[in-house]
């Protein structure tokens, strides 16, 4: 397929979606189906920061256009026509005449700055820096959307796992009452054990309440993320999900460099601090003389002449032709204070990088230390589920036989559940640090993202 047309399909599928989910349709209950990607784009689409920042943009392409117009010169063309009454001074004519009188003067000017400090030079070099920088901006707002995006379908998948393994953690308790109970008739055990086991099954129900009130709670915020109407029905398709992860190895150091280097947000703020170099050159600039050049052009009619009004408008032409020199003497300092403001906001600006240099640095360590720790937990959390399984196998055989008691059922039935859960979060952590990383160090995509690590590919 050409990429044109895949890009077509694309845009008109997300198009399809957001006018399902503006649709009455939603309100009734029909289901819609929203993938990943669709999650993707319509974040992309629909997150009020990366809206913002792109009217920023917008806002600033336009100062952009608006200072390189400056450079141009000004044309305006004008005419007036007035009528006089009784006795006039007739300037075209010398001499004063008692009619009614028409006159006519059209008139052209065109003005250019010549040289004005330097200012407009200034102004339109931190117009264009600014410009970039809000283009920085967007592409990091589009990142940030994508990532919570991300963090909120993976909690949602994560929650959905552990309803998962509540309700079947139920059913086993469940079944295990159905045994307890044939054995306290057959007297094989006491009427003790029924009770506890009951007391088992009510816990696990109320678990699985709870597992499925953080489920709605986890779809909830995710449809606040992407903006949905709270009305509409959705289902959320999880990507495919193995049941181990290919772990990737991170190197700190490459980590800290390429986000020191790739970092929109970083970038942004640098070309904000380039800029302010052009603000106070525009601000110094106030005190350099100032040479503009003026040129007019015009022509008159009265019909106070006896010449027709073409001959009028031939012979009445005139020019004009002005250069005009602009010397501050004394402007109340308002030139020397808005020179040292625009120092301040440098220094300020200075500081800015200074400090968020110092934040992605931060950042990235503790994504890393993170990854790390994920890892840990998820090599620890299988060892765990395997040894608990087990433990809770080896305990309902002894129980089943005699040899052991409910007590110790229940224990090991519990820290298998506990395990299981403890499974899912660590894998989830680990796959969402892995598919996360290019955010922290700024080489993300947006319009490509994907989970790639969820599905156990290898990395690239």
């Amino acid at each position: 397929m050409h990429p044109f047309h895949a890009i077509q399909r694309r845009g008109l599928a997300i198009a399809s979606l957001l006018a399902l989910t503006a649709s009455g349709a939603l309100a009734q209950g029909t289901p819609v189906t929203i993938t990943f990607d669709d999650a993707v784009r319509l974040a992309l689409k629909q997150n009020v920061a990366v809206r913002q920042a792109e009217n920023a943009v917008a806002t600033s392409t336009a100062t952009v256009r608006q200072r390189s117009a400056a450079f141009l010169p000004s044309f305006s063309v004008s005419t007036n026509t007035s009528e006089s009454y009784g006795y006039t001074f007739n300037q075209n004519e010398g001499r004063i005449v008692d009619q009614t009188t028409t006159s006519v003067n059209l008139n052209a000017n065109s003005a250019l700055t010549v040289y004005d400090g330097g200012r407009n030079t200034a102004q339109l070099r931190e117009s264009r820096l600014s410009n970039e920088a809000n283009d920085s901006d967007l592409t990091r707002a589009r990142q940030t959307a994508v990532f919570t995006a991300a963090a909120g379908f993976l909690t949602l998948v994560q929650r959905e796992e552990q309803v998962r393994v509540q309700r079947d953690n139920l059913a086993a308790q469940m079944a295990q009452d159905s045994v307890i109970q044939r054995m306290v008739r057959a007297g094989a055990r006491p009427i003790s054990d029924q009770y506890q086991q009951q007391a088992t099954v009510a816990s696990s129900q109320y678990a699985l309440v709870t597992a499925q009130r953080d489920l709605e709670l986890a779809r909830v915020s995710l449809i606040r993320t992407l903006q949905l109407d709270p009305r509409g029905s959705y289902h959320f398709m999880a990507p495919s999900i193995s049941d181990s992860i290919r772990v990737v190895r991170f190197d700190l150091d490459s980590l800290l460099t390429k986000a020191l280097g790739s970092r929109a947000d970083l970038e942004a703020l640098d070309t904000r601090l380039e800029a302010t170099a052009f603000t106070i050159r525009n601000a110094s600039g106030s005190r350099l003389p100032q040479v503009s050049m003026s040129l007019g052009y015009g022509t008159a009619f009265n019909s106070a002449s006896n010449l027709s009004f073409g001959d009028q408008f031939n012979q009445r032409r005139s020019g004009s032709l002005g250069l005009a020199l602009s010397v501050p003497i004394f402007d109340r300092r308002q030139s020397s204070v808005a020179a040292q403001q625009a120092r301040i906001a440098a220094d300020n600006a200075r500081l800015s990088v200074q400090d968020r240099r110092l934040a992605v640095a931060a950042e990235v360590r503790e994504a890393y230390l993170n990854h790390t720790a994920a890892v840990e937990q998820y090599d620890a959390a299988r060892a765990q589920y395997a040894a608990a399984e087990l433990a809770a196998n080896t305990q309902a055989r002894r129980y089943a036989v005699g040899a052991g008691t409910l007590v110790e059922v229940t224990t090991a039935r519990a820290q298998l559940v506990q395990a299981a859960s403890a499974v899912i979060t660590a894998k989830y952590t680990v796959a969402f640090q892995q598919s996360t990383m290019s955010y922290y160090v700024g080489d993300m995509t947006p319009e490509v993202a994907s989970l790639a690590a969820l599905s156990g590919a290898a990395p690239r």
